[in-house]
């Protein structure tokens, strides 16, 4: 009997996995809503002779086997660069991953204190099996963090 996959989507998952099921001769169908370009966001576009990225281009993994499948579809293409990410919040660029001490430093010492509080909360009772994103970052961190750097919305405290 012979499978026919239809993967909705022609970002690097989509490509991905339709990649690899062909290399398994498993007929795929690969459906995109774009007419012109595939990639999702991590694509380049040209506009009167400029090139506009739609996306972060910045690919990131810890697993060897990720990382080998890229350089496998993009041998000559993959570009190395250093990482360098940061968040604005209050005026101030933080270091993202945060770093700890500068992120205490720069908060100042009553939202710090707030915040190692928290943290302290989340040690104590963390969740056990947490269900979404912001439940593990919280139990991680503590939620005073999660809702200062990484809610899509930040709480704003005190208001």
């Amino acid at each position: 009997m012979k499978t026919t996959v239809a993967i909705i989507g022609a970002g690097p998952a989509g490509l991905s996995a339709a990649y690899l099921l062909s290399k398994n001769d498993v007929e795929v169908m690969v459906v995109e809503a774009d007419p012109l370009y595939v990639g999702g966001i991590s694509r380049t576009v040209t506009y009167k002779g400029f090139h506009f990225d739609i996306g972060g281009h910045r690919f990131f993994s810890k697993s060897k086997a990720v990382e080998e499948l890229w350089t496998e579809i993009l041998p000559n293409d993959m570009l190395h660069r250093p990482r360098s990410s940061r968040i604005y919040y209050g005026g101030k660029f933080f270091t993202y991953p945060l770093k700890p001490f500068e992120a205490l430093i720069k908060l100042g010492i009553f939202q710090s204190i707030l915040c190692v509080l928290s943290w302290l909360k989340a040690r104590l009772f963390p969740v056990r099996n947490p269900r979404n994103f912001e439940e593990w970052v919280s139990s991680q961190f503590g939620r005073r963090l999660f809702n200062t750097f990484l809610r899509a919305t930040p709480k704003k405290y005190g208001a």
